[in-house]
This record gives C-alpha cells, sequence and structure tokens, in this order.
C-alpha cells in the first residue's frame, strides 16, 4: 500500500515547527483530516499536537494500529473522547497555541476549556502557505490524478449519446473514474458537499444557481439543487463535463464541453473566444505574478471578444476564474477580482474561464496547470477544443 514518505512527513512538521516558533507559539492542535493527513500521512480519527519544541504526538481514538501503519509520527492511543481531551489539556499547558479556526468546530474548541480563548492563533494561513508548494513526491501524485482524468474525459467522447439524461452520463463517469482508482469525493476546506460529476446539458448550462460558478445546472431536487439533472442530451447543443477526481488524496479539476453531431456557429464561435481568454490568462501565469492581475488579463480579453456572458449572467457573475488544487478541490492561491497573493513555483492552478452566450447555453474550459521552472503545463493530457462525437 501507498503511504506518504517519511521524509515527506518530517519535512512538513520541520516547516511547520519554524512557523510556530517564528509566531512565539508553544504548538499548534490540528482536528481537520485534510490537515491531519497532511501533516502525519493518516487521517484515522483523533487529533494532532505539533509542538514547537517537542515531536508531535498523533492522539488516536480508531484505529490506532491503522494508524501506526501509515504515520512516523507517535501515536498515543485514547479510551475516548474525554480522555483525549483531557490528555490534550495536559499536553498543552500554559502559553499561546495555533488553532485553524477557519475549519475548528465550537464544540471542540469549547472542550478545549474558555481560558484558551485569550490564547489562541489563528494557523490556518501558515498551513495552507505551506501547502501551496507541492513537492516532488507530491506532483507526482497530481500527474497520476491527471492520467485518471484524461482517460475518464476519454470516455465520455466514446460513450455520449443523445437520448441520455444528464444523470445517466455523469454516473456512467463516475463509474469509469473509479474503476480507475477515483475516491469518489471531493475534500474541501469547510463543509462544502464537493461531488465530481458537474454535468450540464443545453440551457442547464446557463442555469445560475447556489454554487459559485456561472454554470449551477438544474440537479436532482431542491435538496441538491445543481450539477447533474434528469433532462436527456439533445444533438446539437453544449453538454459541459466538469469533472474533478481524487487520487491518495491529490486531486485535479478538469472541464470540456462537448457536442453530439454538427455544432452550431454560436457553439464554435463562443467555445473559440472562450480559449482566446483562456490563453491570455495562461501567458501571465508565471513566478511573482499577482493573481488579481491574471484574472484582470481574463477579464480584459473577455471584454475585447465581446463575450458579455464571460463568467455568468449579469447578476449571477463570479469573481474568480482559477484557484489553487491539491488535497483539497480550493485551496490558495485564488484568481480572483482584486487578490493581491504573489503566485509561486511549483503550485497548482485550476483555471477555468466559462461564459453564457444570449440565452442559448455555455461554454467553458478548465485545466489543472503545474507553474515551474520550465513554465506552465498542464497536469491532465485532455484537448481543449470543442469535443465533437
Amino acid at each position: 500500500m501507498l503511504i506518504v514518505p517519511e521524509n515527506e512527513i518530517r519535512a512538513r512538521v520541520k516547516s511547520l515547527r519554524a512557523r510556530l516558533s517564528t509566531r512565539g507559539l508553544r504548538g499548534a492542535l490540528f482536528t481537520a483530516r485534510v490537515d491531519r493527513f497532511y501533516l502525519s500521512g493518516t487521517v484515522q480519527e483523533g487529533i494532532l499536537w505539533v509542538g514547537a519544541e517537542e515531536d508531535p504526538r498523533l492522539f488516536v481514538l480508531r484505529d490506532t494500529d491503522r494508524a501506526r501503519s501509515e504515520t512516523p509520527l507517535e501515536v498515543v492511543a485514547v479510551s475516548g473522547w474525554r480522555d483525549l481531551w483531557n490528555q490534550v489539556r495536559d499536553l498543552v499547558g500554559a502559553g499561546r497555541i495555533g488553532l485553524t479556526l477557519d475549519v475548528l468546530s465550537v464544540a471542540h474548541l469549547r472542550h478545549l476549556g474558555l481560558d484558551y480563548l485569550h490564547a489562541v492563533t489563528d494557523i490556518s494561513p501558515d498551513l495552507l502557505a505551506l501547502r501551496l508548494r507541492k513537492s516532488p513526491w507530491e506532483i507526482g501524485r497530481l500527474e497520476e490524478t491527471g492520467r485518471v482524468a484524461a482517460a475518464v474525459f476519454r470516455h465520455a467522447a466514446e460513450i455520449l449519446r443523445p437520448g441520455m439524461t444528464e444523470a445517466e452520463f455523469a454516473g456512467l463517469l463516475f463509474a469509469h473514474a473509479m474503476k480507475h482508482g477515483h475516491e469518489g469525493l471531493l475534500r474541501t476546506r469547510g463543509s462544502f458537499e464537493a461531488y465530481s460529476w458537474h454535468v450540464l446539458s443545453g440551457p442547464n448550462t446557463a442555469r445560475p444557481g447556489a454554487v459559485d460558478t456561472p454554470m449551477s445546472g438544474e440537479g436532482l431536487s431542491p435538496a441538491f439543487p445543481w450539477g447533474a439533472g434528469r433532462r436527456e442530451i439533445q444533438r446539437g447543443e453544449p453538454v459541459i463535463v466538469d469533472f474533478g477526481v481524487s487520487l491518495f488524496g491529490y486531486q485535479t479539476d478538469q472541464t470540456r464541453t462537448f457536442c453530439v453531431g454538427p455544432a452550431p456557429d454560436w457553439l464554435l464561435e463562443g467555445h473559440a473566444r472562450v480559449l482566446e481568454v483562456y490563453r491570455s490568462m495562461v501567458a501571465t501565469l508565471r513566478e511573482g505574478a499577482i493573481a488579481g492581475e491574471v484574472f484582470a488579463r481574463g477579464e480584459e480579453q473577455a471584454e475585447s471578444l465581446g463575450l458579455s456572458g464571460y463568467l455568468g449572467r449579469p447578476g449571477h457573475r463570479c469573481r474568480f476564474v482559477g484557484h489553487g488544487v491539491g488535497l483539497e478541490i480550493v485551496e490558495p492561491p485564488l484568481i480572483a477580482q482584486g487578490v493581491k497573493e504573489v503566485l509561486q513555483l511549483c503550485s497548482a492552478v485550476a483555471l477555468e474561464p466559462k461564459a453564457i452566450i444570449a440565452n442559448l447555453g455555455g461554454v467553458g474550459v478548465e485545466d489543472t496547470l503545474l507553474l515551474d521552472d520550465t513554465g506552465v503545463r498542464p497536469l491532465a493530457p485532455i484537448p481543449l477544443e470543442l469535443i465533437r462525437v
């Protein structure tokens, strides 16, 4: 079984401890699964303590045997949550500590004791900054995920037929992805329900909704009002496949536009213009670029091409066009309006310009890209052009 190499874990912990010392923190506690996985290599249930000066300790409720086989860190078995919190409080003692306040539950904070509220620092920005730069080992994982994503889109072109419902098509793609190792769900920061199969067709490609995207889709019910619905796919209309894949926790995010049979002129022209916008932004992606300036470049190009529905209908426009990917499907850097973040080498970014063409439908593309010392390269080998079947 593949596990995170010990040297990978040790390097991450060392980098975090340096930040803890710089900020004058006694240590930091991590409760979220993704954070614990990044720093320990396991998501077995528990809490991770990383001290600024002492070795990390992973308190595990279940399963300790699996945890010890997956992490090089010290594993401390606890009998239950009360025992866990008692041990954590004794270990932490006095001094200022770091907590991931963007994902920490109020219940967990209360278990620490109200006396800690005055001695807490939000450590989330520090951890996300560490995760932004991918190691060679992590890049290898993303490349593997990208190869599975490419296989999913090749399969899409082979099986897409008129008369299929969006949900049926999405289910077949999901099954193919699982066959090749996809882990099913996409992890995000917070509580958003992340799913792989954002498949839309015809007028549903221009339908806004609860998801922060130009193309929310119809969904299957008011309880899940986004993504694939029960509409039957027709000839000569756009079919948007926005599909995320996760292998070993590392995720890629891709979108391609399909059409069954001859494509109408508006679809061909609209897609070609969106590709021009995409390429204009890719040309600005480099170490040291400002995220908000990449976004602005896309807006300028879209305006020059007459894409009035760029990033959504009026009143429903998105203010981002890209996001980092890795252990979470949306992480820094955010390519959005006004963002001052500086892009760094070895970061992975999903760039996704999309547009609504009048009241006819939507077109779009999304590619997961790696910024490295050779420039920018896609992590999933999938043609960008409109895919006609």
